[in-house]
């Protein structure tokens, strides 16, 4: 026996029971009687009847990306690396995220949005930022490798030794 959902005039949905509305926001709070449901019975409708409040279900994370993997840079001179978490899916209802960066060092900080930043201070090494979702706690690494500065090249040998311009 076939089926009609009324939202208000138009028919949202109609067919074999069980029937599905669309449309609705994920994690949306329906109050009773925004939907109407009626029975069909060849050209004629039941009279419309309630469909109880509902809220539907969020969209779940299912993953998180972090973009790029690894930065490199010379330790001595301070610096910033933007790093950028994708909550997979793009329509997941919760796409917050946090941010931490170990091992602890001078200077060394990653900010609620993933910008790293460090110091002239921060010594050379290696840093694991990790991003971790609220919902789910799934997670992504980048590794910031902070390299020792060349060494400066020695003085060049002073003219006039006797071995230039004779």
């Amino acid at each position: 026996m076939p089926f009609k959902i009324y939202k208000g005039e138009d028919v949202v949905t109609e067919g074999e029971s069980p029937l599905e509305i669309t449309g609705v926001e994920p994690n949306t709070e329906v109050s009773t009687g925004d939907y109407q449901a009626v029975r069909v019975e060849g050209d004629k409708e039941s009279e419309r009847v309630n469909i109880p409040a509902f809220k539907t279900l969020p969209i779940d994370v299912t993953e998180v990306s972090l973009s790029p993997k690894t930065s490199n840079a010379e330790a001595g001179t301070a610096g910033n690396r933007q790093l950028n978490a994708t909550v997979s899916p793009s329509n997941a209802t919760n796409k917050s995220v946090s941010y931490a960066i170990s091992p602890d060092a001078d200077g060394l900080a990653v900010s609620g949005s993933g910008n790293i930043t460090w110091t002239e201070s921060t010594p050379a090494g290696e840093y694991t930022t990790t991003v971790t979702t609220d919902d789910g706690d799934y997670t992504d690494t980048h590794v910031l490798t902070l390299t020792e500065p060349p060494e400066p090249d020695p003085d060049p040998e002073e003219p006039g030794d006797g071995e230039e311009g004779e």
